[in-house]
């Protein structure tokens, strides 16, 4: 369970939304919509430890995120970024296995049959589109089978195909017990498969 009290956060010198409260139980789906610039990713980016509100607290499962560890942190929640650039001509293969060397083979060809990412595993990274690229951000995101998970933008970029993939991907791994936190552009009638949607900036 996390649980987001009074909130108020900022970016940069700019104060983006205050006094926000919001549980996301275990097995559960959240998306996070609003319109552009009105602080999706920065909630994100807090609940998942990566920057301290100006006030409000968050916590796991009980204890404080502000007190916990960024190698706790990693233990019990992943973050697939929204764009994700590489200079360096690897493989997306290369780039899935970079420090998942001891994930099980089943895990990893699970992940990349559903995400469609086969047909371009040995491919460089650097000749990806937008796309594809956030595909592997996704399947980086859920091999380990953390406790949490959380995708920023998880459907920008992708077909109708690939939503699809990706939305029946998530609704399994919620199934298996995990809490998924996703920040979409979407009606929020299109996201009748999610368990709660939080509109930030709603009134």
């Amino acid at each position: 369970m996390i649980t987001a009290s009074h909130l108020t956060l900022a970016y940069g010198d700019r104060v983006v939304f205050e006094d926000f409260s919001a549980s996301f139980a275990e097995g559960s789906i959240t998306a996070i919509l609003g319109v552009n610039g009105c602080g999706k990713s920065t909630l994100l980016a807090a609940l998942a430890g990566d920057i301290a509100p100006i006030a409000g607290e968050i916590t796991i499962d009980g204890a404080s995120i502000q007190e916990m560890k960024k190698s706790q942190l990693s233990k019990v929640r992943s973050l697939a970024q929204q764009s994700h650039q590489y200079w360096m001509a690897y493989t997306a293969n290369e780039i899935l296995r970079l420090g998942h060397e001891d994930i099980a083979s089943e895990r990893f060809n699970y992940l990349i049959e559903k995400l469609g990412i086969s047909e371009y595993l040995e491919q460089s990274v650097t000749t990806l589109s937008g796309g594809q690229l956030q595909r592997i951000e996704i399947a980086r995101a859920l091999l380990r089978q953390l406790p949490i998970v959380m995708l920023d933008e998880p459907f920008a970029s992708q077909d109708l195909k690939s939503i699809d993939a990706i939305r029946e991907l998530l609704k399994e791994e919620a199934a298996s017990g995990r809490t998924v936190l996703l920040v979409a552009h979407a009606r929020r009638e299109d996201l009748s498969w999610c368990d709660q949607v939080i509109e930030i900036g709603a009134r």
